[in-house]
């Protein structure tokens, strides 16, 4: 699970000047609830090293985590199903601006609610998952989700118009690697889409480490500077960057305020609101829209 001590080395630039900017919050041994999509453990991480050259945060020490994943259950997030299906009907309207039309893979794809928003459109959308609980989700609703790690070469029916990458890129430890994998299965005329939290946004400054997105799962913490890097480096230029919107239930929001409470106090409201359905934009995500640079690749 750790990487060679004496081998620290940026994800992004490869610079090897890193310093520990946090040590580790994580007492005893780990499991698949660390690394529930809806976990709050808000604040809770590995140990963050900064990189002195890009200054890309990330855990050198929790790099191999894929069985956390694998036997992950997260019965909460399906329960969030309409709003998140909200959310992900806000980012297929963007890509229609650029893509109105085409093959469609997602990369992490839960139980699929990227690709309903997209086969909602018109598109020719499918995904990788690998989570045998959300697959399995997926397959409930006869969602083309496979399951598995990408880049799995027999199960993917590429080449593809869109890959996005939503809340994906920062669970992984070697981004530049899993950009390269994508651009070889993008037409040339390809576009990815990559959704992440924003370490630089005035809400991650603003709480420090006790902001929603410092949490075990989360292994890298980008800017705009460095994740624009890292798809340089991987072949992408930059087409269009904005903050995504995101909705969630009054409830689900309640429950996440409790977790900054004392004692994780719980905060009452009337049953009507707490079902009420809001969207949320801290503009602490970055969502960024990238074409193929074959020039430099």
């Amino acid at each position: 699970m750790e990487a060679a001590k004496d081998k620290l080395q940026c994800w992004v630039c490869d610079h090897t000047d890193l310093k520990e900017v946090r040590p580790s919050q994580i007492d005893g041994n780990l499991g698949s609830e660390n690394f529930l999509i809806t976990n709050s453990d808000y604040g809770k991480t590995a140990a963050i090293y900064e990189c002195q050259n890009c200054s890309f945060k990330q855990c050198p020490y929790l790099t191999d985590v894929i069985e956390f994943y694998e036997s992950m259950e997260d019965d909460q997030y399906e329960e969030g199903r309409e709003q998140r299906l909200l959310q992900e009907r806000k980012v297929m309207q963007q890509i229609q601006r650029i893509k109105p039309n085409g093959k469609l893979l997602d990369v992490g794809a839960g139980s699929g609610i990227l690709i309903q928003a997209a086969q909602e459109l018109g598109y020719e959308a499918e995904g990788i998952e690998p989570s045998k609980w959300l697959y399995e989700q997926a397959q409930k609703l006869n969602l083309p989700v496979e399951l598995g790690i990408f880049p799995q070469d027999d199960k993917l029916r590429g080449p593809y118009d869109i890959v996005t990458l939503v809340d994906v890129i920062e669970h992984v430890s070697d981004p530049k690697g899993l950009v390269a994998e994508i651009r070889k299965v993008l037409k040339p005329d390809g576009i990815l889409v990559v959704v992440t939290p924003d370490v630089d946004s005035i809400m991650a400054k603003a709480l420090k480490y006790k902001w929603w997105h410092f949490r075990i799962a989360h292994i890298g913490y980008f800017n705009r500077k460095n994740l624009n890097l890292v798809m340089k480096r991987a072949g992408f230029d930059v087409f269009k960057m904005m903050r995504p919107t995101w909705f969630f239930s009054v409830e689900y929001l309640l429950e996440r305020v409790s977790a900054y409470l004392p004692g994780r106090m719980s905060v009452p409201a009337p049953g009507f609101i707490k079902r009420m359905v809001v969207p949320v934009n801290l503009r602490d995500s970055w969502m960024g829209i990238y074409k193929r640079d074959d020039k430099t690749a």
